[in-house]
């Protein structure tokens, strides 16, 4: 298109210069400078026109280049969500496993309780006078159970007679029913899963903050401690509590400055000092994370969010 255009302008040139040089010779015509100008302005309006039809093309490629890169981050993300979509599965697995194993303890628990607890009755049986001396009724001071004389008129001696009182004194049937029993136990992972199920899944923010409580008191060097105080500050923010949430991100910056959440919890900060009418202050943090992490997601949402503020 360039080329074209400046062969015509050289043609319309050597007319106009030819045109002019015989008029000028025959004295016929007239020649000013201002037909001179009048003939070159069209060329020159011509080229204008060249160089915005350029922009256009420019502004074409660039468009076509971000809708390109567009695509490729739409396909990323639902590549993504397909990813956190299977990593719910595999825990609810996880979950519902867990929750088999544990009835299936407590089933094996009730199965071997009686058998257990007929090994304590067994003295008194061996003998028939046994039976009638004031150490029997240790058997029914257990609540619930039935007096030795009940059976003393039964065949001692037949087991059959002897089963139906050693049920009843069972102690971990007893425990288990006025919940004694210890609580199971969770791994870090489990109780750390636990917790940030119930913040996004559930969305139950006031349990979230006290299982991830729960989770840094157990397991204060635990592997995913920077994770706890992170997800905690958002809990924080859910429920408007952004002093605490403050407490959360900033503990992030102080104590795990090289975590794995430390530029999403300067942007959070960020947005929390804003909340708090601390402008200033929100500036400076989100303006740090620019700097320190280019070309990340959180560094994206601090230059959105910079703008809102200004």
């Amino acid at each position: 298109m360039k080329s074209t255009q400046a062969t015509l302008a050289g043609a319309v040139m050597a007319v106009v210069l030819s045109t002019t040089a015989f008029a000028s010779s025959a004295g016929s015509i007239p020649v000013t400078s201002q037909a001179a100008q009048a003939a070159i302005v069209p060329l020159l309006q011509a080229s204008q026109a060249g160089s915005n039809n350029d922009a256009l093309l420019l502004l074409l490629d660039q468009f076509t280049a971000l809708r390109a890169e567009m695509e490729t981050l739409r396909g990323m993300v639902e590549e993504q969500g397909f990813i956190i979509s299977r990593l719910q599965q595999d825990s609810q697995a996880r979950y519902t496993d867990l929750d088999s194993r544990i009835s299936a303890l407590y089933q094996e628990l009730d199965a071997v309780a009686p058998a257990g607890a007929a090994a304590i009755p067994t003295p008194p049986a061996a003998t028939g006078a046994v039976a009638q001396q004031p150490s029997a009724p240790t058997v029914s001071s257990v609540p619930g159970t039935t007096a030795p004389a009940a059976t003393a008129g039964s065949d001692i001696n037949n087991p059959a007679t002897q089963a139906p009182a050693a049920v009843t004194p069972s102690v971990p049937a007893s425990g288990l029913a006025s919940g004694s029993t210890p609580p199971v136990m969770l791994t870090e992972q489990q109780l750390y899963e636990v917790a940030l199920d119930t913040l996004l899944q559930k969305q139950q923010y006031e349990e979230s903050v006290q299982q991830f409580n729960q989770y840094l008191a157990q397991y204060p060097n635990g592997r995913f401690v920077t994770n706890a105080y992170y997800w905690q500050g958002q809990a924080y923010v859910n429920l408007s509590r952004f002093d605490e949430a403050r407490q959360a991100f900033e503990t992030v910056l102080t104590k795990y400055p090289d975590g794995r959440k430390i530029e999403d919890a300067m942007y959070s900060l960020g947005t929390v000092y804003h909340r708090l009418g601390e402008n200033s202050r929100a500036r400076a943090i989100l303006q740090d994370v620019l700097t320190r992490f280019p070309n990340t997601s959180a560094a994206n949402l601090a230059d959105i969010y910079l703008r809102t503020i200004n």
